[in-house]
C-alpha cells in the first residue's frame, strides 16, 4: 500500500472530517427546508417524502445521528409541514411512498 492510500476499514475521526460531515448534514436540512418552504407546487405527500429522503441521506452519512436527528432536526421539518399544511396528518415515516 502506498503512503497516500487509506485503509478503507479505518474510519477517519479528525475534527476537519467531522466538521465537513456536519456541514453536509446542515446543507441537506437547509436545502430540504428551503425547497418545501418556497416551492408552492410541492404537495404535502411530496414534502413528506422529501423529509424521509433527507433523513435517509443524513443517517447514511452519519449512522450514529439518529437520536440527534429525532431530537434536533425532525422538529424543524414538523414545524414547516404544520405551517404549510395545517389540516394534514403529522409527519409519519411509515406513511410515505416513494415519489418519482
Amino acid at each position: 500500500m502506498s503512503k497516500y492510500a487509506m485503509d478503507s476499514t479505518t474510519e477517519v475521526r479528525s475534527p476537519i472530517f467531522e466538521r465537513r460531515r456536519l456541514r453536509r448534514i446542515r446543507m441537506i436540512v437547509e436545502l430540504t427546508l428551503n425547497l418545501i418552504g418556497s416551492d408552492m407546487t410541492v404537495s404535502h405527500r411530496e414534502a413528506r417524502c422529501l423529509v424521509r429522503c433527507a433523513r435517509k441521506a443524513i443517517l447514511d452519512l452519519h449512522p450514529g445521528f439518529e437520536q440527534r436527528y429525532e431530537r434536533i432536526v425532525r422538529p424543524y421539518f414538523e414545524r414547516l409541514l404544520a405551517l404549510r399544511w395545517p389540516h394534514e396528518q403529522a409527519l409519519d415515516d411509515d406513511s410515505c411512498d416513494v415519489v418519482n
